[in-house]
């Protein structure tokens, strides 16, 4: 009777510990997408630790933060620099030139940067009809996301910037 009693509670213990366990690995897995991803903090200290001073602001994704990065040519490069909305990636937002409005643009430009596309992706071209803005946007994942890595990426975008001046500066274009 007593061995019985024992081994019920024995059975019940087990039964209690698995439960903790199983929950225990279920929580860890939900947790795991965003293991050793920055969120906007992280990201802006990361920012201050590179030495840019970012300037903050909102937008319908979230934080925003614009620093001027340099180019090997020493070219400034105005970047924006934000959270995926699920955080997954960060985005270097190059802001490239504006198209005058006078100046029509160029279809042998616009094929020159989407053949580009191919060559760099999954950084790409992109252009905002309502400013007539070329940009060009580099996603890099964010997973164990260091100061070191991060610039080597806006090495890596000012390296992409000053290679393809003549596809999006409308001063390049053969007239």
């Amino acid at each position: 009777m007593i061995a019985s009693v024992i081994g019920h509670r024995i059975r019940h213990v087990l039964a209690a510990v698995v439960l903790v366990l199983a929950l225990a690995a279920a929580a860890a897995a939900q947790e795991s997408p965003t293991a050793g991803r920055v969120d906007a903090t992280g990201l802006k200290a990361l920012l201050n630790t590179l030495g840019y001073q970012p300037r903050e602001s909102r937008n319908e994704g979230g934080v925003e933060y614009e620093i001027v990065i340099r180019a090997a040519d020493t070219r400034a490069i105005t970047t924006r620099v934000t959270l995926s909305k699920d955080a997954a990636l960060v985005w270097l937002v190059a802001w490239l030139k504006r198209v005058p409005t006078n100046r029509t643009i160029s279809g042998n430009a616009v094929l020159g940067m989407l053949i580009e596309n191919d060559a760099i992706g999954p950084t790409h071209f992109s252009y905002n009809e309502g400013r007539r803005w070329f940009f060009l946007n580099k996603p890099v994942v964010n997973v164990d996301l260091t100061a070191e890595r991060l610039r080597g990426e806006f090495t890596h975008l000012g390296v992409t910037v000053s290679r393809t001046e003549g596809l999006w500066d409308p001063d390049r274009w053969k007239k």
